[in-house]
């Protein structure tokens, strides 16, 4: 019997995918849940106050034996809402369900906005360091990828900003926690429209800092704006794969056409859905802006008492820098996860190295825990 040859496949597959690798992130912590230690996952900054309690009703969930309303025009119309109760209004123009573009994921929303709007050859302008998922998606499409220190990030040229088809902005921005006050990233944003390039503005952590920063009515005035916000991290349901962009009703209207069909469950959308409702009902972002604020403070001393240089944060997470460990990244994060604590070694990120981990801001006693870890670590 002859053997089989193998074909050379590769050949038939776009370069761009051949010479891509997967973006390292935090949150991984069902790769210890056969493990017989138990852990608490620092390194998925989630909010500390956990999700809300709702009750999802059961009809809404037997959604699941018929196909979603690929318009979705009941969670679009929640989502624009939320966005309204959350946001500091300017002007009489208020984002409704024609503005929305549902996603499974603030990590699908970046796909659809690169695949739709990135042609190869592209250039597009990224801070560092920050998420590495906006790169990773334009090259994925055959765009040459601009970093631009985050802290200069407003001092671009004109002629930068114009050679640019798109540029991308987390504000907050993970990993660090900065968060650049809405005026400026407005003046961006009217820079970038004069210019026709397309600002990308990752409005996740928005609600857990200050919503009164946000930039969702910059839609209004261009067409060359579009807004992320994430369910995952207001309402701490990583698993639940939920969030909306923001744009223009033109844009949106073609992003929805642009993206696949059928892309948020039944499931997602009744508990999205019931999450912002109860949200805008209650005190809940305001309590959770609270006991971030509080425990943050409590976390920064922490660590500098203890010799290290945290950065400042505006957010549910801190930038760390472990120099004074002796210690790599590396190193203290595979020592913290032996003492069933889990945080994000930031060597990843473009622009930090093996001096930087991330920690989430989580309950008193949880970061207490945090603490414990780290003394057992360094040997303090």
């Amino acid at each position: 019997m002859m053997p089989t040859v193998q074909q050379d496949t590769t050949r038939f597959v776009r370069p761009e995918v051949q010479g891509c690798a997967p973006c390292a992130h935090g949150g991984r912590i069902a790769e210890y849940t056969d493990s017989d230690q138990s852990v608490i996952d620092f390194s998925a900054n989630l909010n500390p106050m956990g999700m809300l309690d709702i009750p999802v009703a059961i009809r809404e969930i037997e959604g699941i034996f018929h196909y979603p309303d690929n318009n979705y025009p009941k969670l679009r119309a929640v989502s624009a809402d939320f966005v309204e109760a959350c946001t500091v209004t300017c002007g009489t123009a208020r984002v409704t369900a024609a503005n929305i573009v549902p996603a499974n994921g603030s990590s699908e929303l970046i796909r659809l906005f690169a695949e739709t709007v990135i042609e190869r050859g592209d250039s597009v302008i990224i801070p560092a360091p920050t998420f590495d998922e906006y790169a990773f998606q334009c090259r994925l499409f055959g765009a040459d990828v601009q970093y631009h220190d985050y802290s200069k990030i407003l001092e671009l040229s004109s002629d930068q900003i114009s050679d640019a088809s798109a540029i991308f902005l987390c504000n907050p921005n993970n990993p660090t926690g900065d968060l650049i006050a809405g005026d400026d990233v407005m003046r961006l944003s009217d820079r970038c429209s004069d210019a026709e390039t397309f600002l990308f503005v990752d409005e996740a952590f928005i609600e857990l800092s200050d919503p009164t920063q946000s930039v969702a009515h910059a839609v209004f005035d261009s067409d060359f704006v579009v807004v992320l916000r994430s369910l995952t991290k207001v309402f701490a349901v990583p698993g639940l794969r939920l969030g909306f962009g923001i744009a223009s009703a033109r844009v949106a209207e073609l992003l929805n056409h642009a993206r696949l069909v059928w892309n948020v469950g039944a499931p997602a959308e009744a508990i999205g859905r019931e999450l912002m409702g109860a949200c805008m009902r209650g005190n809940y972002l305001k309590r959770s802006i609270a006991l971030i604020r509080k425990e943050r403070e409590h976390l920064m001393e922490a660590f500098i008492s203890r010799g290290f240089s945290p950065h400042e944060s505006t957010v549910n997470f801190i930038l760390v820098d472990i120099s004074s460990t002796g210690m790599g990244s590396q190193e203290v994060v595979g020592r913290m996860a032996g003492n069933g604590i889990l945080v994000r070694d930031c060597a990843t990120f473009q622009g930090l190295d093996a001096r930087y981990v991330r920690v989430a801001v989580r309950t008193r006693e949880e970061n207490r825990m945090l603490m414990r870890a780290i003394d057992v670590v360094t040997g303090q």
